[in-house]
């Protein structure tokens, strides 16, 4: 007689589905913040045999985190993290390896742990004046790499502060990456062609590729390289593909500015 999963759920031990359920919750926090599939996986395993599951199955893409334990009587318990949208943010990726650590290093009770990692994603102040900064910086520096002048990489600039105030308040608000990715290479160019039409700036080739920089898919695409060669085919492939889509939508953008900015020029 087959037994549901409803019916096996119920026979395991609290512990086991609140273990199951943290391992989760910290591997699908790691897969938003950008990181690698296979020490995601890894951690999910780390932490379930800390706390004394005898095995875990895991699979993980960058849509989803699913995983399976099994205790010594054989019973199992699944559960699964649906994922809808992941960025690179390293510092809450380094604070999350940081709390993985310390689960496997002191077993601190779940619920202290779970409120930990609930905390690490606590709001913060949408503007950064470090964040900020860095994509100036990033811009300018850029510019004067690609062959820009001084006075293009000092146009670059507030062409990155608008890039920085899109990220930090339209993406935000849960807008489909590629149309976030879009609507800032557009502004980029926009602002580009008209600084240099008003004679801030020279090259508006120049200072569009200092800032198209910061929108780059770079991470992601050394990601995909990386991981299908650790033999995690499936989430290389799809992180390829997103980069690619990504690649085309800064296109795209840019695109439609030096076209409409053409006809109004």
């Amino acid at each position: 007689m087959q037994v549901s999963n409803s019916e096996t759920n119920s026979n395991l031990p609290e512990n086991s589905e609140k273990i199951l359920s943290l391992a989760l919750d910290l591997g699908k926090s790691m897969v938003q913040c950008g990181a690698e599939i296979n020490r995601v996986e890894e951690t999910v395993r780390h932490i379930c045999s800390a706390y004394g599951i005898h095995k875990t199955q895991v699979f993980s893409v960058i849509s989803m985190v699913y995983a399976t334990v099994i205790e010594k009587n054989g019973k199992t318990n699944t559960q699964m993290r649906r994922i809808y949208s992941y960025a690179p943010n390293f510092d809450r990726l380094e604070q999350i390896n940081a709390l993985s650590r310390k689960i496997c290093a002191e077993r601190p009770p779940i619920e202290e742990a779970a409120a930990e990692l609930k905390s690490i994603f606590v709001k913060k102040k949408k503007f950064r004046p470090t964040v900020c900064l860095g994509y100036i910086i990033a811009a300018m520096a850029f510019t004067v790499f690609f062959g820009g002048n001084f006075a293009d990489s000092v146009a670059s600039a507030p062409i990155a502060l608008v890039i920085y105030l899109i990220n930090a308040y339209v993406k935000s608000t849960g807008v489909n990456r590629l149309f976030f990715t879009a609507l800032s290479s557009a502004a980029a160019g926009f602002l580009a062609i008209f600084f240099v039409h008003i004679g801030f700036g020279e090259n508006a080739n120049m200072i569009m590729i200092g800032d198209i920089m910061l929108i780059v898919p770079g991470l992601m695409i050394v990601n995909s390289v990386r991981e299908m060669l650790c033999g995690d085919i499936m989430s290389g492939l799809l992180r390829l593909l997103e980069s690619v889509m990504i690649a085309l939508a800064i296109a795209c953008g840019f695109a439609v500015a030096i076209i409409t900015m053409g006809k109004i020029l």
